[in-house]
């Protein structure tokens, strides 16, 4: 094979691959406005997870505590009823200070009852919030979504014609030279094949010998860079292939 054509199917090779990765990174990747949409939203869901799970924990908290509560009016009520049927002293005594520990006790339990349903109102806020979307957060979402959807059917559209072009150009150039193509590019992609920028390679910007920048020019043979051994080529007889649109 002619070194000029074969250095053509090498540079649309390239470009090609270049090409897929640029569709396939839109095809997976939403735009920068989206990502950061999904990003809060992402953050929203993780917040109000939480904010759910501190819910039922105060809840249960809640329900345990109104039930000491509860179980304290009935034993306060019991001691109320004793210390009107006592009939000493040394009885209305001991009594009273069962009555004043119970009261101490309730008082206690209701003030941090009253805290939970407090922290309840403001967690069952919290969750409603965050369950929520407004109006303008969705038509921002749906546009953004939109705008995704047909970024990804562009994408798959022009990945669909690379894979088709790359399958071409392989038939074209043949097995033997796709091979080498396929060993070069994987020791130095993503650019494996360079052009010639004036006298130096415009990979590495190294200063290229005379009788080098004369064998790319002439393309008698395959050229590499001395310092980045990458395969170089002059851009102005060299030219990715055209293919039909």
């Amino acid at each position: 094979m002619d070194t000029r054509l074969k250095l053509q199917y090498f540079v649309t090779l390239q470009t090609l691959l270049e090409q897929r990765r640029q569709a396939r990174f839109l095809l997976e990747n939403p735009p920068e406005e989206l990502a950061s949409h999904q990003a809060r939203f992402a953050e929203r869901r993780r917040l109000l997870e939480a904010k759910k799970e501190e819910l039922a924990r105060v809840k249960a908290e809640q329900a345990a505590l109104q039930q000491e509560v509860d179980s304290l009016h009935k034993e306060r009520e019991h001691f109320r009823k004793q210390k009107s049927m006592v009939t000493n002293m040394r009885q209305l005594q001991a009594v009273v200070s069962e009555l004043d520990h119970v009261e101490a006790e309730l008082k206690t339990r209701e003030e941090k009852l009253l805290a939970l349903w407090q922290q309840l109102e403001a967690l069952e806020k919290d969750v409603a919030s965050l369950s929520q979307e407004s109006d303008e957060e969705r038509q921002a979402r749906e546009q953004l979504e939109a705008a995704f959807a047909v970024q990804k059917q562009k994408a798959e559209q022009d990945l669909a014609r690379i894979e088709a072009r790359l399958r071409e150009t392989q038939k074209l150039m043949g097995n033997a030279s796709w091979e080498e193509f396929k060993k070069l590019w994987n020791s130095r992609k993503p650019t494996a094949v360079v052009p010639m920028d004036g006298d130096s390679c415009s990979a590495c910007h190294a200063q290229l010998r005379p009788h080098l920048v004369q064998v790319v020019k002439s393309a008698a043979e395959l050229a590499y860079c001395d310092s980045c051994r990458r395969l170089l080529y002059d851009p102005e007889t060299v030219q990715p292939l055209v293919f039909e649109p």
